[in-house]
């Protein structure tokens, strides 16, 4: 299959890198309105570069695009690829509101092409092991999941928050892990080294039987991505970039008190059994983009309806 890229930005350069190491993709051509960057980049991947991609998409014949531009061209963008009928990969959020989000999803029906937005730590190695975890109820009921994801400010993103920049990944993968979406949902956006935009947030999202608590921020000194889950049975931390995670197994005993005021039940803990589980690493954006491939190649059903959930929910106030 032919595929191009819009947008060659931090992302989209990395995107020029795994379509140019898939022996079944040719990159036919790249397009972003630097014109210098553009064309080095196409001579190292011996490639075409076009300044205008509605040029690229009529003169080119291209199976797939992926659409890495800013948030605030999201919707002009990848519309304008989905009439052209090319599946589309555009990276996430999927647009900057709610309404755009839903003509996109509308307009990948209608023209019978794919949509995938990219929430790329769907794709993590070790996310995807956690997610058979908890499916294979290991740690019992799941009570609570704690996600950290923190560093410095990025100065290439100039259109969105912290919320929709950062968080939203965690949104996305609350709702990914529990299946469902959340009842309630409580918001603390800060401004505190920025004027418009929020550059801390932290939200608590209210599940039918679980909660989440997620910590996001364009303020801290030391880049941290984590992800802890408390269940009835079980502790489990994942580490996001080292793709590393330790399940504590409980150990514990259980009785009947028995007083005057009250009968329950009391647990004796002893230490825990401890799991470092074995995760084959890869990596998240490759895995995206062949997963992608394989629904073009095989006309696999793509939704991304849940793209637009976890944006609905990181633009609250």
């Amino acid at each position: 299959m032919k595929a191009a890229i819009i947008g060659i930005g931090n992302m989209g350069k990395n995107h020029v890198r795994v379509y140019s190491e898939i022996s079944s993709i040719t990159l036919v051509a790249l397009s972003d309105l630097n014109e210098t960057l553009g064309t080095q980049l196409a001579e190292k991947h011996h490639t075409k570069f076009y300044r205008d991609y509605e040029e690229m998409l009529e003169k080119e014949e291209i199976d797939l695009v992926s659409v890495c531009v800013p948030t605030s061209l999201h919707f002009k963008v990848a519309s304008y690829c989905l009439k052209k009928k090319v599946h589309t990969l555009l990276e996430k959020p999927i647009t900057s509101n709610i309404n755009d989000a839903q003509k996109l999803i509308n307009l990948a029906k209608r023209n019978k092409v794919k949509l995938l937005v990219g929430h790329i730590e769907r794709y993590n190695p070790a996310l995807r092991q956690v997610k058979e975890i908890v499916d294979s109820g290991i740690l019992g009921r799941i009570i609570a999941i704690t996600s950290r994801r923190v560093g410095g400010f990025p100065p290439q993103i100039k259109d969105v928050d912290v919320a929709v920049d950062l968080a939203i990944h965690d949104i996305d993968i609350s709702n990914y892990l529990l299946g469902e979406l959340p009842t309630n949902i409580s918001v603390n956006k800060q401004l505190n080294h920025t004027r418009r935009r929020p550059d801390s947030v932290e939200f608590f999202l209210k599940y039918k039987r679980a909660s989440s608590y997620i910590q996001a921020n364009w303020i801290s000194p030391v880049k941290i991505r984590k992800l802890n889950i408390t269940g009835s049975e079980g502790y489990l931390e994942m580490d996001y970039i080292s793709q590393k995670i330790e399940i504590y197994k409980s150990n514990y005993s259980k009785f009947k008190e028995e007083s005057s005021n009250f009968s329950d039940y009391v647990l004796l803990f002893s230490e825990p059994d401890i799991t470092n589980v074995s995760v084959k690493k890869k990596e998240p954006l490759k895995e995206e983009i062949l997963f992608f491939i394989d629904c073009i190649k095989n006309n696999i059903d793509l939704d991304s309806l849940f793209a637009l959930k976890a944006l609905e929910i990181s633009l609250k106030k």
